[in-house]
């Protein structure tokens, strides 16, 4: 091997290293889910749901996706849905009336 096909396979070999390693951190940086503000909501009234109940209830009324997220983030997922949208206890997806109780769940 001469000089120069030995630092063009060095500079592929650096590449691929450097591009698996910047994937991998958009990866990481892709599944991080940043809660925010707002209360906290029940899945179905289960404040501790299981993590095949969290996966089937932000697919069903809410569809999302929830991929291979941690239980600790779909819950955040499913706050932040809540949150952003206004739900209200009954999962209507209409805006919840302006009041100070918006987004607390009704017992």
């Amino acid at each position: 091997m001469n000089r120069r096909s030995a630092c063009l396979s060095f500079l592929a070999f650096l590449k691929t290293s450097l591009l698996s390693s910047v994937a991998l951190a958009a990866q990481e940086v892709a599944t991080t889910v940043s809660r925010l503000a707002g209360p906290r909501w029940s899945v179905n009234g289960d404040w501790s749901p299981s993590l095949e109940e969290i996966r089937s209830h932000l697919r069903s009324a809410h569809g999302i996706d929830p991929g291979v997220l941690a239980i600790d983030d779909l819950i955040t997922l499913h706050d932040n849905d809540h949150n952003r949208r206004g739900y209200t206890a009954g999962h209507s997806h209409k805006k919840a009336a302006k009041s100070s109780a918006k987004g607390y769940a009704k017992f």
